[in-house]
């Protein structure tokens, strides 16, 4: 569409330009410059800039039920899951799972990692949410698996770097 209307104004401007001494004298001949080239910029920050994506609540709702029905890089079973890293795969179980954190860390001015951590007795395992395929399913398995989650826990600045944590999770010793 914004194709066409840069045609259709261009078109308009060749004709005006062509037949000038004919709409001099009515002063219409700037009103159509002036239109056409209203019409030329706007249609090309459109056409340039496509940001107006059709985007319902179907369609969000349908991304977001297969975020969190992929499993990526983790399988999962009914005492823990396995996930493949670095072409090695781990197991760990949910019971074994001391400690769950969230982080962000802030890597150039505007731009945060974010990710999971989580602590089991014998290792520790970091996720980070952009190189980490299925990491929205294994969040909601963690929450659906481990006890005392907290939903509304604090965010904590850990250094100067900008990492920030909060504590999701901690095994209550028994």
């Amino acid at each position: 569409m914004e194709k066409k209307i840069i045609i259709a104004c261009c078109f308009i401007l060749g004709l005006t330009f062509y037949y000038y001494p004919v709409f001099d004298h009515n002063g219409i001949t700037y009103l159509i410059i002036f239109t056409c080239f209203v019409g030329i910029c706007f249609a090309g920050a459109k056409l340039y800039n496509p940001s107006d994506e059709v985007t319902d609540y179907d369609t969000i709702e349908k991304e977001i039920t297969e975020l969190e029905n992929f499993n990526g890089i983790f399988e999962y079973k009914i005492e823990g899951f396995y996930f493949t890293q670095n072409e090695l795969t781990n197991f760990v179980r949910w019971d074994e799972i001391t400690e769950v954190n969230s982080f962000s860390i802030q890597l150039q001015y505007r731009e945060r990692q974010n990710g999971i951590e989580i602590i089991t007795n014998q290792k520790s395992y970091e996720f980070v949410s952009e190189n980490t395929l299925g990491i929205e399913k294994l969040s909601n398995q963690l929450f659906y698996h481990l006890p005392n989650w907290k939903l509304d826990a604090s965010v904590n600045t850990i250094n100067n770097h900008g990492l920030q944590k909060a504590n999701l999770f901690t095994k209550i010793q028994e």
